[in-house]
């Protein structure tokens, strides 16, 4: 199955949208190893993404996922997970559309606030002392999040809804099926 799959795979989409359950599974269904972006700054930094977001600032944080990231795309084959904010800069998108295939994870919105709204790993969603912030506080910065990130997630080769009840390696084979057909489409 590899043979059609000739580039890196990228997953994007909002936080809490599936991206680290989906491409565990699409790399194990693959043969390829799985990275978290964000997994991969933190080991480099040696601290918490939320961490780095409070004592080194977004702009630390994003210099360092476009440094880490062009390295992860140099890379052997494999499946990455993008943090939900990775393409936000221009460059940063392009770089990453030219070299992997790029799928959105466009999850129902209910689903991923569910998700979210217990996580106390993720640093848009808490107070200044650590603690969350209300379900309201959150639906809000989920919202106003999806409205300026969903057009730079469209601009993904691949866009994939994965069905809210279907299992992940259930989902991940209808992924595999548009990934496979984007592959074939581009390589004639």
């Amino acid at each position: 199955m590899n043979a059609y799959f000739p580039k890196m795979i990228t997953l994007c989409g909002m936080m809490g949208c599936g991206k680290s359950a989906h491409g565990r599974q699409l790399a194990k269904q693959l043969g390829r190893p799985f990275l978290d972006l964000d997994q991969e700054i933190e080991r480099v930094f040696g601290k918490a993404v939320h961490a780095i977001f409070a004592q080194n600032g977004e702009a630390a944080f994003r210099a360092a996922e476009r440094e880490i990231l062009a390295k992860l795309l140099f890379s052997e084959s494999a499946v990455i997970a993008l943090g939900g904010g990775a393409l936000q800069d221009e460059s940063n998108a392009r770089f990453i559309r030219e070299n992997s295939i790029l799928c959105f994870i466009d999850a129902p919105f209910d689903s991923i606030l569910d998700r979210v709204q217990r996580n106390t790993r993720r640093p848009l969603l808490l107070n200044e002392n650590g603690t969350l912030k209300t379900e309201e506080e959150i639906r809000n910065i989920l919202l106003s999040l999806d409205q300026k990130r969903r057009p730079l997630y469209e601009t993904a080769q691949i866009h994939f809804r994965p069905h809210p009840n279907a299992k992940v390696w259930a989902s991940v084979k209808k992924l595999i099926q548009q990934i496979d057909a984007h592959s074939r489409k581009t390589e004639n």
